[in-house]
């Protein structure tokens, strides 16, 4: 049995929509912000790397290029799962959005694979060494306090949103600030006349990398594969707490944080009337929502108890069919 109709957040269809708009615009914007800082970055070192001859700077200025880029295909993802439900799609797109964190991480995984080219490249003799001026510390520093706003108002906003593609972007924006780092300390080393520096640095920035990579997928791919989301005992509490209810079982839940998919099998009285049973269906229903105001659909199975006999002298109320 379905109590979809009832809610303690907002309950009619076009209320629901209209929250997932503004939540949908209020990401998108994050993430022009996002692109504009990222490409002025991406450039700025690019442009330094090639005049110095920096690998690392070289390198780093790809990490900012396939920031920009990993926030094109958020946007797109956006409004993609912005979708409306239909009869093809009956629980929306939203899992579109985490095909695009997913998209994040294959970024990712990219650039760790340039940045392990360049260095071996670098310790092989077969790069310019680099010339390193003030202009270069001071286009990294610049970059770093970009990466570290950006990072910052990204997981601001992902905890603010609820957003799982806000917060893989802000992982893979943070993991810039640790590249930037790696490529601080190769100038140092370089200009103090250690010009492998720079191959061992992007090494350096291989590894921090792969880390995030893999916190990426494995925020994400939990989510894709219908892993679940709410804790059944939580949920188990909470119906039982509930007069009417015999028990409660087979719970589960799946979806994204934001907006959680939850069904569940109710015991009730076997003599409760179909009646009865709906308004108590509607009430634990209002009362999750509460609990767990990230709930987007919840649907509540009911199941007749066992029959009670009667006591011995005691006329049974219950008809046999």
């Amino acid at each position: 049995m379905s109590s979809s109709d009832v809610c303690i957040a907002p309950s009619d269809a076009q209320a629901v929509a209209e929250v997932a708009r503004v939540r949908g615009r209020a990401v998108r914007r994050v993430f022009v912000v996002a692109l504009i800082l990222n490409t002025a970055v991406g450039v700025m070192m690019a442009i330094y790397g090639y005049v110095s001859h920096s690998l690392s700077v070289g390198t780093d200025s790809l990490h900012s290029i396939l920031d920009a880029g990993a926030n094109l295909l958020a946007l797109f993802g956006l409004h993609w799962s912005a979708a409306p439900a239909d009869d093809q799609h009956p629980y929306g797109r939203r899992k579109i959005e985490i095909l695009a964190a997913l998209g994040i991480g294959v970024l990712i995984v990219i650039a760790m694979f340039e940045f392990a080219v360049a260095a071996v490249h670098a310790l092989l003799g077969h790069a310019t060494p680099p010339q390193i001026g003030v202009g270069g510390f001071v286009v990294v520093f610049v970059t770093m306090l970009v990466n570290a706003l950006v990072a910052r108002y990204e997981h601001r906003k992902a905890h603010e949103l609820g957003s799982n593609l806000l917060h893989a972007d802000a992982h893979h924006t943070k993991s810039d600030l640790y590249a930037s780092g790696a490529v601080l300390a190769s100038f140092l080393a370089v200009r103090a006349g250690f010009s492998w520096a720079d191959g061992v640095a992007t090494l350096v920035l291989v590894a921090l990398i792969s880390h995030v990579a893999w916190e990426v997928f494995s925020e994400n791919v939990p989510i894709l594969i219908d892993a679940a989301v709410l804790d059944p005992a939580h949920v188990i509490d909470v119906a039982r707490g509930m007069a009417g209810v015999r028990d409660v079982h087979r719970v589960r839940s799946r979806g994204v944080h934001h907006a959680v998919e939850l069904d569940l099998h109710l015991q009730v009285g076997s003599d409760m009337s179909l009646r009865a049973a709906h308004a108590l269906a509607r009430e634990i229903e209002a009362q999750l929502r509460v609990k767990f105001p990230e709930l987007s659909d919840v649907v509540i199975h009911i199941e007749p108890g066992p029959v009670v006999d009667a006591p011995e002298g005691v006329p049974s109320t219950h008809t046999q069919t």
